[in-house]
């Protein structure tokens, strides 16, 4: 299967950067294309613009997201790896789907009824968080996980969406953290479309 992970935090030595060489290293041992897109080493600008010189009906259409575009139509699973800050995703990945998942190439809409364009793919969302996991599904709601499943990758076609969401980060143990990542290491050995 073809793999495309899409990280997106700025330290590399954090313990999200620990996730993505554990995810890498288990996709790679299960034969697995693996491409990694790390945002903040591309240098990826997460800004919008659109106005007189850059209509939004032509972002689609953007030379300087091809290659993301590219990545994206040719990956049959992807993997977002990413911290959770002030209950959402990471500036610069709310800018990536802002500026590659544009009108015409992600979704279209047929009339008034929105049509997902990246039908057949899969997706698996991994998040750490440092509010406890009872907090986040009772007092939050799970708001992080409903706008990233819902409201971008399900609207945008990618019907099988699978969450880890790794919960209490600001108060785990050296030991706690190293079992997510033997976990994180398992999961991603077994990982099917």
């Amino acid at each position: 299967m073809n793999v495309l992970i899409i990280y997106a935090h700025p330290n590399p030595k954090s313990f999200n950067h620990a996730i993505l060489e554990r995810v890498t290293k288990g996709l790679k041992e299960s034969n697995h294309d693996v491409s990694v897109l790390d945002l903040y080493q591309e240098h990826f600008d997460p800004v919008l613009i659109f106005n007189d010189k850059r209509r939004r009906r032509d972002m689609k259409n953007d030379p300087e997201l091809a290659r993301y575009r590219e990545l994206i139509k040719k990956a049959d699973h992807y993997v977002f790896i990413y911290p959770v800050w002030w209950y959402g995703l990471p500036a610069i990945l709310k800018g990536f789907f802002d500026r590659v998942f544009a009108a015409g190439f992600a979704y279209s809409y047929e009339g008034l009824i929105p049509k997902g364009h990246l039908t057949g793919k899969s997706a698996w969302v991994i998040y750490t968080i440092d509010s406890p996991g009872w907090f986040v599904r009772f007092i939050r709601r799970n708001t992080e996980w409903t706008v990233i499943k819902k409201a971008i990758l399900q609207f945008c076609g990618i019907r099988s969406v699978k969450r880890m969401m790794l919960a209490g980060i600001k108060g785990s143990s050296a030991k706690k953290r190293e079992r997510w990542l033997d976990y994180v290491h398992q999961q991603s050995r077994q990982l099917r479309k």
